[in-house]
């Protein structure tokens, strides 16, 4: 099934499935340095994937494979420049030490532990095969209108007890005169 992130809610709903892993993909900070010191970054474990360890509201923990160590990663108001592309995520460093930099992650899923595809739409399984259009619907039936209420003209009408009308006739209905204040 292939990942796609759109938005931090996604991204936070991948990190909270089992075997969520991201990986640096890219670091303009750490290119930027001597060769000496990207390759100290790469012996502490800057380019290992890293798997999730714990989810907060405002944070993910990372175990780096390889490392005895933890990394996190926060996120709040900031998030607002991070960019989403398909299984990345593009986060802008605020260094104060030059030109801006970013990081770029790679989210995948440990071997093994992707998540099942889910069943195609009922909308598809409609659909004819030889056009790929969905068939006609039936067209909604007009609701009947509703049974007409007496007018004023017509008038109420008046029953007696027992359903009696005035006139001693059972089941009649005589008209009653209306008052206007």
């Amino acid at each position: 099934m292939a990942l796609v992130l759109r938005s931090l809610s996604d991204f936070k709903r991948f990190l909270a499935r089992p075997g969520a892993t991201i990986e640096v993909v890219k670091n303009t900070f750490v290119d930027r340095q001597p060769l000496a010191f990207q390759s100290a970054y790469r012996e502490k474990g800057m380019y290992e994937p890293r798997t999730v360890q714990a989810l907060s509201k405002k944070a993910a923990i990372f175990a780096v494979r390889g490392h005895p160590t933890t990394v996190w990663l926060y996120w709040d108001k900031g998030t607002r420049k991070w960019r989403f592309s398909e299984d990345t995520v593009a986060i802008p460093l605020d260094t104060g030490l030059g030109p801006p930099d970013e990081i770029i992650y790679r989210c995948s899923y440990a071997p093994g532990m992707e998540p099942p595809c889910r069943a195609p739409a009922r909308d598809a399984a409609l659909r004819t095969p030889a056009t790929g259009a969905l068939p006609d619907k039936p067209k909604p039936q007009r609701p009947k209108p509703p049974r007409s209420q007496p007018t004023a003209e017509q008038g109420l009408g008046t029953r007696l007890p027992g359903g009696k009308a005035p006139g001693g006739k059972r089941g009649s209905v005589e008209p009653r005169q209306g008052r206007l204040l």
